[in-house]
This record gives structure tokens, C-alpha cells and sequence, in this order.
């Protein structure tokens, strides 16, 4: 993304701070935002992207949206150990998936 910047957003509290980010991206002569997020922080990247566009940006316009999902990884070895063999057999093959978006904001010429 050239002349472009990256936003990640990891919990509900980083809002606030990543709109200032933003706000300072776009104010440094930045022509496109990308914002990330994942699971349960999708909402808030959604509100993010619409509070800069509606509130602070009336030039700003989201310029592309990307929904996809990606594998989910813990520690199922410890999880697996407690369970019996038949439930071990079972759950070995089970892939999880999280889900993520990714929009991107960019500036009108006008």
C-alpha cells in the first residue's frame, strides 16, 4: 500500500488510540488507512473505520473491505492429556478458526 499506514486494533481499548493515529496519519499527509482486527474485535474496527468516516473525515471513504478467517492455535497437548483416547482420536483433525476483517480508508482528491 503505497503512502499507506497499518492500524491493528488487539482489544477494545486501543479505539480510542488508534482513531488519534489515525486522525495524526491522515493529518501527516497519509492518502490511505489500513485497518486491522480479529475475533472479537471486529466490531470495533467497524466503528472505528465509521467514526472516522462520518465524524472527523467527511473526505475520507472506505475504499476497500476484506473478511476472511484465519487458523486458531493453543496448547491442545496439555487440553488433549486430560481427555480419554477415544475424544484424543476425535479432536485431532479439529481445525478452529478466527475470523478477521480488514478495511481500508482512503482520502478523496477534493
Amino acid at each position: 500500500m503505497p503512502n499507506g499506514t497499518t492500524l491493528i486494533i488487539r482489544n477494545r481499548t486501543d479505539r480510542e488510540k488508534t482513531i488519534k493515529d489515525a486522525i495524526f496519519a491522515f493529518s501527516g499527509g497519509t492518502k490511505s488507512l489500513l485497518i486491522k482486527g480479529e475475533g472479537e474485535e471486529i466490531s470495533t474496527v467497524v466503528e472505528v473505520a465509521e467514526i472516522l468516516k462520518k465524524r472527523m473525515y467527511p473526505g475520507v471513504e472506505i475504499a476497500n473491505i476484506s473478511l476472511g478467517s484465519r487458523p486458531f492455535f493453543e496448547n491442545r497437548q496439555r487440553n488433549n492429556y486430560r481427555k480419554n483416547n477415544r475424544n484424543n482420536y476425535n479432536n485431532k483433525n479439529k481445525k478452529d478458526l478466527i475470523s478477521k476483517i480488514e478495511i481500508t480508508l482512503s482520502k478523496s482528491l477534493y
